[in-house]
């Protein structure tokens, strides 16, 4: 899949601040179907739509790789360890 697009769903604490247009990379295609629209978090498109960040309560799951996306996925990071 290699780099894409997030599209933050909601104000989270999670992606506040990135830069505009933030890319990351994605090792694969495959993907979890949030059944809670509330808990989605960020989409990513490749093809079709997808839920590529969700969120319940403390629990946090994203699709791609933060670690290897650059000054995008630092941010990312950073952001998570203030939460």
């Amino acid at each position: 899949m290699g780099w894409n697009l997030i599209n933050a769903k909601n104000d989270s604490r999670l992606t506040k601040n990135l830069p505009d247009e933030p890319r990351f990379y994605f090792v694969h295609s495959y993907f979890v179907k949030c059944h809670h629209p509330e808990n989605i978090v960020c989409t990513t498109h490749y093809g079709h739509d997808f839920d590529s960040v969700i969120q319940k309560d403390n629990i946090w799951g994203a699709q791609f790789h933060p670690e290897k996306s650059h000054k995008f996925g630092m941010k990312l990071l950073k952001n998570f360890s203030e939460i």
